[in-house]
């Protein structure tokens, strides 16, 4: 199993979101080429607002997981975002391999993209009944990193979830070998 946690910090206050995904992983038929699914089944945001409580979420939710070994992405395109990495480093125990950061400036774009197309082609997924699931759906509607568009700002830890979203889906081949592709899927 492919599991891949996604966490981004607010970047002007807010709650740390953090998403969790499997990845599935198969070939197409007819090409060959290697084609991916990304199913949510984990979205929070972590409260209290501080660096410490997203270090011990993560740290939790990786622990709990550690028989899979999950790979975590870290936003540190914030200051909040590199706190959070520094904290986590020398946390994870050896078996497992430490958080990857995920620079963001400027590279925000392509996480949202990445987003857009999975929902729009079907192969990004959710667990039906996730909480905050509809804040989701509304950062995704206003999500212009960063940028007030329509004259709606997107407030900052919406967009954390984007980014987290966007963190969890990204470098789908990254990781332990991933269950096939159903079917049905």
């Amino acid at each position: 199993m492919r599991l891949r946690y996604g966490a981004a910090m607010a970047a002007k206050g807010g709650r740390t979101a953090v998403v969790a995904v499997e990845v599935r992983e198969g070939r197409e038929p007819g090409t060959g080429r290697l084609v991916h699914r990304h199913h949510v089944g984990h979205l929070e945001r972590a409260e209290p607002f501080t660096v410490d409580e997203a270090r011990d979420r993560l740290l939790r939710l990786t622990l709990a997981t550690a028989d899979v070994q999950p790979c975590t992405f870290i936003d540190v395109g914030t200051p909040q975002g590199e706190a959070l990495a520094r904290a986590l480093r020398g946390r994870y125990p050896p078996e497992l391999h430490r958080a990857h950061a995920y620079p963001g400036t400027g590279a925000r774009s392509p996480l949202f993209a990445a987003v857009l197309d999975g929902l729009s082609k079907g192969t990004l997924t959710f667990e039906p009944g996730l909480p905050h699931r509809a804040e989701l759906d509304r950062a995704l509607v206003f999500y212009g990193g960063g940028k007030k568009r329509q004259t709606v700002e997107l407030e900052s830890e919406d967009e954390a979830l984007v980014i987290a979203l966007g963190l969890a889906t990204t470098f789908s081949t990254h990781g332990p070998a991933a269950r096939p592709i159903a079917a049905d899927e």
